[in-house]
């Protein structure tokens, strides 16, 4: 199709080309037969000639009229068939992105179908998990509770066992007492029974203090199982150091009553004759202490009897403990049955989303279907659009046989004119040959003085560096011999008391200076003097913001102390006792007698100085810079001497680039600005030809005024001015027909500031450089002196700077009428080259 459309529109350019030339082949043969007719007709008027060449002329303007709507017509077609051809591939793109939008739709559907499948597949695995858990943790509750009962049988044992040992012990203690002294026996029956009854109290106590601490650990027995066991094992041994004491103390009776039998033994000798008055009494008492005997065993057997109905009860609670945990794992099956029943429902859930997604798919497969029986439907428009085309074609075809056959009519009445035409082309041709010998002639004169005024440049130029490194040298010579002076002087100063001249007293402390006075640095040459002034401001750069806000601080404490000198005195005391201990800080008093000691020493010495700084004398003596920065200045000046001048390299692109675009962008959005300096910029790059029109390959000579031409830049950033001078004048620089020179100026922040008052909107406080671009030709710069710019003030221009930025060029092209005739030319070339 674009093939197609393509073919056309060449076939219409080559109808057109045929046409114009057509047209001018009848303008030369009706100027040839109306030179003709007025050859053969000189007795014929005027009027009747003027007359018929008039009628001749509108016809041949009706023809030029009539085949130029033919070619519009057909060009309208043409461009009304090509903008349908687009049309149909832009349709048929915006099909194709919505196929493509579908199908990330569909793959979009899948992995979210995968997605929820992995995510079903992780439930599966988390309840198999939840199962398996459960499994583990009943397993682990009943082993749980039957090392509980183990434990519980053996603690009864165990204390069964230690009960009967006791009742042992004590029943064979009143036995062996018995036999002794029943008295003492007795009372020793009775302290034991105590002790018994007090053992089995605590134990009592032991255990049902016990029995409390597991009810309540029941609830955290997995954690504090450990803990009990060995709690258990320390009682168990408190227990058996128990049954040691208790041996211990039978002992002790045992080695007792053999001391006492010993004393019986003695005693019954003694006592044999009383033995039988007082065995009467005996026998009494010993029946009353057996009955004493028989209610103590009868109240040990009711405390056993209410020991064991405690550990009854204690079983009970364990047993209800059982079975509430029973039930907990009753609840615990309940919610893995309820977790079973919301996988369930989720599945289902699942599987109804899996079919709203199918329905989808189906859809959206439904609406592919659609797309693509449009898409048909465009195919079937699309060929109906090619047959129309080959109509069109055929037509076309049909009107070039026609325009053909007229075609060869003309031919064969030029035949008969060429002949004549030939004799005025053959000396047409010999006028030409003579011209281009004379232009070739010229250009040969114009390239060796080109050649000549570029070696005499050269030579210039050598002796001007040469001249430059023999007064560099001389300058430096001096400035070593001012410095020995001024050194030779010092040494002899500071022998001398001091005090004895001012310049000792104005001498400098800086480092940078070396000495010297104020009067020997402005005595040096000014690059120097400057150099050395810049220097010593950089070192002393730090110091004078850090005195400012020490005076700023100075005066706020300073009016502190003198606003509150009524209180002051009463809390300094106060302050000074509650710091008393610290060594470092001052009294304030001192601290701010020291401030305002300071602070008169500055005082003194700027009153004694001859040279006292006041804010006026410094914004006088800003105003002043201010003024020399608005002066111009030539930033590229050969006769600089003080300055290294350091080659620039000149950059790939050309002043017509994307790059200068960019940089004139940043210094206006001014559309018409940004073009003329553009336009200004190749054709001084061009020097001393002319950027080619579009659809020529040749450029013309233009030529500039004896004084050259001056480019006026304003409102530019510190930004845009270097890459002015680092990227766009070396690029004109290279061109050696041309000399360029290039002045700056700083604006200052005040014009910045009026400009803004005064409705510039691009004018901000940033742009404050002014830039001149003055060229020359090289000839013309070697004939007539250098040219420099007058001081002039901020609003005037310099009389060489254009209104526009082309004008000083328009304004030379134009001037002299070889250049005109040259354009004219040109013109006439250009058309006949494109029609």
């Amino acid at each position: 199709m674009e093939k197609d459309l393509r073919d056309a529109y060449a076939a219409l350019k080559l109808l057109r080309a045929d046409l114009v030339k057509t047209r001018r082949e009848k303008q030369s043969l009706e100027a040839f037969i109306t030179h003709t007719k007025k050859t053969e007709r000189l007795s014929s008027s005027a009027v009747e000639t003027r007359a018929n060449c008039e009628v001749q002329e509108m016809q041949s303007e009706d023809m030029n009229s009539q085949l130029w709507r033919l070619a519009f017509h057909y060009e309208n077609q043409l461009q009304m068939e090509r903008q349908k051809g687009v049309d149909a591939v832009q349709e048929q793109q915006t099909i194709k992105e919505k196929c493509e939008r579908l199908e990330i739709q569909v793959a979009l559907l899948k992995e979210e179908k995968l997605s929820l499948d992995k995510e079903k597949m992780q439930l599966k695995i988390k309840v198999a998990a939840h199962a398996s858990t459960r499994s583990i943790l009943t397993q682990q509750l009943k082993e749980k509770d039957d090392e509980l009962l183990m434990w519980k049988r053996k603690e009864k044992l165990q204390c069964d066992q230690k009960t009967q040992e006791v009742v042992k012990e004590n029943s064979a203690s009143f036995r062996l007492t018995n036999e002794g002294k029943e008295k003492e026996l007795s009372d020793e029956h009775q302290r034991q029974g105590l002790k018994v009854q007090q053992e089995k109290e605590r134990l009592k106590l032991e255990l049902h203090h016990e029995t409390k601490h597991e009810v309540q650990d029941e609830d955290d027995r997995r954690e504090r199982h450990v803990r009990t066991l060995r709690e258990l094992e320390q009682y168990c041994i408190e227990l058996e150091r128990n049954c040691i004491e208790l041996k211990a103390q039978v002992v002790d009776v045992e080695s007792k009553r053999t001391a006492d039998a010993k004393k019986h033994e003695k005693i019954m000798t003694e006592a044999e004759k009383q033995y039988a008055t007082t065995m009467n009494i005996v026998e009494v008492k010993l029946v009353e202490v057996q009955n004493q005997f028989a209610v103590s065993e009868a109240n040990q057997f009711t405390k056993l009897h209410e020991y064991e109905e405690n550990l009854a009860e204690v079983l009970r609670k364990l047993r209800d403990q059982q079975e509430s945990s029973d039930q907990h794992l009753h609840k615990l099956q309940c919610d893995l049955e309820a977790a079973q029943t919301q996988l369930g429902m989720s599945k289902a859930e699942l599987d109804k989303e899996g079919k709203k997604h199918e329905k989808q798919l189906n859809c959206v497969l439904q609406q592919l279907h659609d797309q693509r029986h449009d898409n048909e439907r465009y195919a079937m428009a699309l060929c109906d659009l090619e047959s129309k085309l080959s109509t069109t074609q055929k037509e076309l075809g049909d009107s070039e046989i026609n325009y053909l056959a007229q075609l060869k009519e003309y031919e064969e009445k030029l035949v008969k004119t060429l002949q004549m035409v030939s004799q005025h082309e053959n000396a047409y041709r010999i006028l030409a040959l003579e011209k281009e010998a004379r232009q070739q002639e010229a250009c040969e004169a114009r390239h060796s003085l080109k050649f000549r005024t570029e070696e005499l440049l050269t030579c210039r130029s050598m002796l001007e560096e040469r001249t430059q490194e023999h007064v560099r040298c001389m300058r430096q010579a001096q400035v070593q011999c001012e410095s020995l002076e001024t050194q030779l002087l010092l040494a002899e100063d500071r022998r001398e008391p001091l005090g004895a001249s001012k310049s000792a007293a104005d001498s400098s402390t800086l480092k940078i200076f070396h000495g010297r006075t104020d009067d020997e640095i402005i005595a040096m040459s000014p690059w120097n003097s400057w150099s050395l002034l810049g220097s010593g401001i950089k070192e002393m750069a730090d110091f004078v913001p850090q005195l400012q806000t020490v005076l700023g601080a100075m005066n706020d404490v300073l009016q502190l102390c003198q606003t509150h000198a009524n209180a002051l005195p009463v809390l300094s005391e106060q302050l000074q006792r509650n710091v008393a201990s610290e060594k470092e800080q001052r009294p304030i008093l001192s601290t701010a007698l020291r401030l305002l000691r300071f602070a008169e020493m500055l005082k003194t010495r700027t009153t004694h100085n001859e040279f006292t700084v006041t804010v006026n004398i410094v914004q006088s003596f800003r105003k002043r810079v201010l003024d020399a920065l608005a002066l111009w200045y030539e930033c590229d000046a050969d006769n600089n001497d003080h300055r290294e001048i350091r080659p620039v390299p000149t950059p790939k692109f050309t002043t017509t680039s994307r790059e200068t675009a960019l940089i004139l962008q940043n210094w206006t959005n001014d559309r018409t600005k940004q073009l003329g300096v553009r336009r200004w910029l190749a054709q001084m790059e061009a020097y001393p030809g002319v950027p080619p029109l579009r659809g020529t390959s040749f450029n013309r000579i233009l030529e500039l005024p004896p004084g050259g031409c001056t480019l006026e830049l304003d409102d530019m950033t510190v930004e845009v001015k270097d890459a002015f001078l680092l990227l766009v004048i070396p690029i004109l620089k290279q061109n050696r027909a041309l000399h360029v020179s290039v002045f700056t100026r700083y604006a200052g922040i005040y014009e910045a500031t009026t400009k803004q008052s005064l409705g510039n909107e691009e004018v901000g406080i940033e742009k404050v450089w002014s830039m001149r671009i003055h060229v020359q030709s090289t000839v013309a710069q070697a004939r007539s002196s250098p040219f420099t710019l007058s001081p002039s003030s901020r609003d005037s221009p310099s009389p060489l700077a254009p209104t526009s930025p082309t004008s000083s060029v328009t304004s030379s092209t134009s001037s002299t009428a070889s250049s005109r005739l040259q354009i004219i030319q040109e013109r006439l070339q250009y058309l006949h080259h494109n029609f």
